[in-house]
C-alpha cells in the first residue's frame, strides 16, 4: 500500500511540474537585446530587365538578423528579406524602366532596424516589354501562329484575343511559358480573315501593350479516325523498312511487331489514355504504317498532327518518341529501293522529320511542371509546305526518349491526331 502512495505521489508532482512549466506561445522576438543594428555600408546596384540586384557589406553587430529592402511597387508597399548569411538580395516585379528608391534597413533578433540606407535603381526592359517587341504572328492551318523571344527565360503569358460580332475583344486563348524561344499555334478557326489582338502579362500582372492585326487562318480539318486502317500485315511486304543499325536487337520480319496487350488501333482510337506499344529489344528503326482512309476515296495533304506521350513517370522517357519521319504514298505496292523519290504514286516520300525537345532542356528522367503540362496537353507538329497529298503514312521512329541513339528500342504513345485538306 505504501509502496502505491509512493507512486500516486511521484506522478502528481510530476503533473504539477508539467503544469507548472506550460506557458502560451511566446511570439515576441527571441532576443531581448534592444539595441539597433548599424546600417549596411557600400551598397551597389546591378539593373536587370524588370529587376536589381543590391550588393552590399554587412555591419559588424552580433545580434543581426537580416536585411530587408522596402519599395513600392504598383501603388503598394513590398518587403524582400535577405539572411544574415547573404550579402545581396533581389527586388524584382518592375514593368518599366524608371528610376526608384529602395531603402535597406538592417534589422537584428529584436527585430529592431538599424538607420535607413537608401539607392536608386533602375530595371531595364521588362521581359513583358522586350518578349511583346520581339512577336511574329501569321496565318497557320486554323489560326494563326504566334512566335516570340524571350531572352530572360521569365515566366510569362500570352492572351490571344478576337474582335467579336459585336466588335469587343473575346479571350481565345492562353499560352504560359519560360522559353527562351518559341512559337505556339491558335486553332479551331474558319478560314475568314478577324482582327486579333496578342499581349504578354507576368506574375506580377505586368501588361504590354495590344498587337492587333488582320489574319485569315488557313483552311484545314481534321482527319476521321474511324476511317483509319492498321496495314502492317496488308502490306507487310512493301514497308520501306531501311537497314536497321548493325546489333541492334531482334530482327522484325517484314513489318512491325506490336505487343498485344496495347494494339495499334489505341494509337487512333480518340481516347489520350489508352496507349499503344511496340515490342521491345525489337531493332530499330520501327515503322508504324497506318492507311489514312480505308473506304479509298480521299488523299490528303497534311497540315499537322497532334501526339499525347504516356504519361506518369514516362513522361520524355522510356518509349516515347523522341526523333522520328513520317513518310507518305499513295500506292504501297510500289517498292523501287529509291526512297528520295519525289512522287508518292510511285514510292515512298518522306513527308518530314522531327525531334522532341523538353522546354525544360533538363535531362531525361527529370521533368519540370511545364514538362509535365506540355506532355500532358499534348504536342503539335506542323509539315512542311508542299508536300504532296497521300492516302498511307508510315511512322518511322528513329529513336526513343529511353534510348536516345541507341541500337534498340521501342515506341509508344497515347494517341496520334491529323489534320488537312482532303484532295
Amino acid at each position: 500500500m505504501k509502496t502505491n502512495k509512493l507512486i500516486i505521489t511521484g506522478w502528481l508532482l510530476v503533473i504539477i511540474f508539467t503544469i507548472s512549466n506550460c506557458k502560451k506561445d511566446d511570439r515576441s522576438p527571441y532576443a531581448k537585446d534592444g539595441s539597433a543594428p548599424d546600417a549596411i555600408s557600400n551598397p551597389k546596384v546591378t539593373n536587370l530587365a524588370g529587376a536589381a540586384i543590391i550588393t552590399y557589406n554587412l555591419p559588424d553587430n552580433e545580434n543581426l538578423l537580416y536585411v530587408k529592402a522596402v519599395y513600392e511597387l504598383k501603388g503598394q508597399k513590398k518587403e524582400v528579406k535577405s539572411s544574415m548569411f547573404q550579402k545581396k538580395l533581389v527586388v524584382d516585379g518592375f514593368g518599366d524602366t524608371e528610376e526608384r528608391t529602395v531603402t535597406l534597413y538592417a534589422v537584428s533578433r529584436s527585430e529592431v532596424v538599424s538607420p535607413p540606407v537608401e539607392v536608386t535603381i533602375k530595371p531595364l526592359t521588362p521581359p513583358v516589354v522586350s518578349v511583346f517587341k520581339s512577336i511574329k504572328a501569321d496565318s497557320t492551318f486554323g489560326g494563326i501562329n504566334v512566335k516570340y523571344v524571350n531572352d530572360d527565360s521569365a515566366n510569362i503569358v500570352f492572351e490571344v484575343l478576337v474582335i467579336d460580332s459585336v466588335g469587343d475583344w473575346a479571350h481565345v486563348d492562353y499560352n504560359y511559358t519560360s522559353m527562351k524561344k518559341g512559337s505556339f499555334n491558335v486553332r479551331g478557326f474558319p478560314p475568314v480573315e478577324r482582327t486579333w489582338g496578342i499581349y504578354v502579362r507576368d506574375r506580377w500582372d505586368n501588361h504590354s501593350d495590344t498587337l492587333r492585326t488582320k489574319i485569315r487562318p488557313i483552311y484545314e480539318e481534321t482527319l476521321d479516325k474511324t476511317k483509319f486502317n492498321d496495314v502492317r500485315t496488308t502490306f507487310a511486304s512493301y514497308i520501306p523498312q531501311h537497314q536497321p543499325l548493325p546489333n541492334s536487337g531482334v530482327p522484325m520480319v517484314n513489318a512491325v511487331d506490336y505487343s498485344s496487350s496495347y494494339p495499334m488501333k489505341n494509337l487512333y482510337d480518340g481516347n489520350v489514355t489508352t496507349m499503344f506499344h511496340t515490342k521491345e529489344k525489337y531493332e530499330i528503326p520501327v515503322w508504324i504504317p497506318i492507311d489514312l482512309d480505308k473506304s479509298g476515296a480521299a488523299k490528303f495533304v497534311l497540315s499537322r498532327f497532334k501526339i499525347w506521350q504516356r504519361t506518369g513517370t514516362f513522361i520524355f522517357n522510356h518509349g516515347n518518341p523522341h526523333r522520328w519521319q513520317i513518310w507518305g504514298t499513295n500506292n504501297p505496292k510500289i517498292i523501287n529501293g529509291d526512297f528520295n523519290n519525289v512522287d508518292p504514286n510511285n514510292g515512298w516520300v518522306r513527308l518530314g522529320e522531327w525531334t522532341m525537345t523538353k522546354p525544360s532542356g533538363w535531362e531525361v528522367g527529370q521533368n519540370s511542371n511545364e514538362d509535365i503540362q506540355v506532355a500532358t496537353d499534348g504536342q503539335e507538329f506542323e509539315f512542311p509546305n508542299g508536300i504532296p497529298p497521300v492516302r498511307y503514312i508510315g511512322w518511322k521512329n528513329i529513336d526513343s526518349w529511353g534510348s536516345i541513339g541507341g541500337y534498340t528500342g521501342f515506341f509508344h504513345l497515347f494517341e496520334l491526331s491529323l489534320w488537312g485538306q482532303k484532295k
